[in-house]
C-alpha cells in the first residue's frame, strides 16, 4: 500500500529521517558547492524554525511528506499551496533509486494533485531537474515559462 505521511519536523527522530532522505536527494541533484550550501542550511536553526513554522500554517500550507510503500519509506515529496492564486507547487520530489521505474512516482504525483485539488488548487507548477523533465512530461506537465535564473517552469492543470 502506497501512502504519504507528513513529517513532524518538531520531533528529532522525524527530523533525522527527513535529513537523511533530503541529503540523498540533494546529493543527486546538486553540484558539490550547492550541496555543501544546502547541507549547511539544514544545520541552521533559524532556517529550520522557519521551515517548521511553514509546515504548521493553516493558510498557504507547506507539506513535507514521506513516501511510504508497504510500511517502508521510499522517498519524499514537498509541496505547497497558495490559496490566493489557487496554485500548487511541487518543491522537491525524491524516490529512492531502487524504487524508480515502478510507477511509484506517477502514483505519488496523482496523490499530491488530488490533495492540492481538494485544497482548491486548479493547477500545479514545478521547476524540474533536467533528467526529471521526461517523467513530468509523461505525467501531463508542459513547460509554460522561464524564470529569471533560466529555470524552466512546468505546469499541469488539475481541474477546470
Amino acid at each position: 500500500m502506497l501512502k504519504l505521511v507528513r513529517f513532524d519536523l518538531r520531533d528529532p527522530t522525524e527530523w533525522d529521517k527527513f535529513y537523511n532522505l533530503f541529503s540523498a536527494y540533494l546529493e543527486e541533484v546538486c553540484d558539490d558547492d550547492e550541496y555543501r550550501e544546502e547541507i549547511a542550511d539544514l544545520h541552521d536553526e533559524t532556517l529550520n524554525s522557519q521551515m517548521i513554522e511553514q509546515t504548521l500554517q493553516v493558510h498557504n500550507p507547506y507539506f513535507i511528506m514521506r513516501i511510504v510503500l508497504n510500511e517502508e519509506c521510499v522517498g519524499l515529496i514537498s509541496y505547497s499551496y497558495n490559496e490566493n492564486s489557487f496554485l500548487g507547487f511541487i518543491n522537491n520530489f525524491y524516490v529512492c533509486p531502487e524504487k524508480r521505474s515502478t510507477g511509484i512516482g506517477s502514483a505519488v504525483l496523482r496523490m499530491v494533485e488530488t490533495h492540492l485539488s481538494m485544497l482548491g488548487a486548479n493547477q500545479v507548477d514545478l521547476t524540474p531537474e533536467e533528467k526529471a523533465k521526461p517523467f513530468y512530461v509523461r505525467n501531463g506537465f508542459v513547460q509554460t515559462r522561464m524564470i529569471i535564473d533560466g529555470e524552466q517552469v512546468f505546469r499541469k492543470k488539475i481541474k477546470e
